[in-house]
């Protein structure tokens, strides 16, 4: 969201859950990210529903992966210290922390995000898939299967513009 504010889920018995809540971290550019999760079964609804508090600029992408695990989703869980931010600067490139895969064929997942108000989807890393994409308020979220547990390396993500941005990096068992 394109100030600092709050993002709900409005989803009543389908609830996700808010693995980052209202990430905040610029607050000269003044954006808002959060991540939710949930595992999705039998007679859930077919769409589902946020609200942010503001009428400002803002956007929402949704990415299923199936996993058989019912115990477990996240090899290594989307935090706060798995993400880098930026006010305006020169430079439209920014790069989602390294993160060190646990499990076997780990699903890393990087996410960029750009407060732009300029159409235009983001570039991912190089031999990366992109998994989702929104281009009004840009963001992509974008994978990669990790063999071997392994460092992932800081992972690009470049956008339109030299606008606030946050990269979040993570994975999935």
């Amino acid at each position: 969201a394109n100030t600092q504010t709050t993002i709900v889920d409005n989803n009543g018995a389908t609830p996700f859950t808010e693995d980052i809540n209202d990430y905040q971290p610029n607050p000269t550019g003044g954006h808002t990210v959060s991540i939710f999760s949930r595992r999705i079964v039998a007679g859930d609804p077919t769409s589902y529903a946020f609200t942010s508090g503001t009428s400002d600029r803002w956007s929402i992408v949704a990415v299923t992966i199936q996993e058989p695990n019912v115990n477990s989703i996240y090899d290594v869980a989307p935090n706060t210290a798995n993400a880098a931010n930026a006010d305006n600067s020169s430079a439209s490139t920014i790069n989602a922390p390294s993160i060190t895969t646990i499990s076997v064929n780990a699903i890393h997942i990087v996410c960029g995000y750009f407060d732009d108000g300029v159409a235009g989807n983001p570039s991912g890393p190089a031999g990366y898939t992109l998994a989702a994409a929104d281009n009004d308020e840009p963001q992509g979220v974008f994978y990669k299967t990790i063999a071997s547990p392994a460092a992932t390396g800081a992972q690009t993500v470049t956008g339109t513009t030299t606008a606030p941005r946050i990269a979040l990096s993570f994975a999935i068992k």
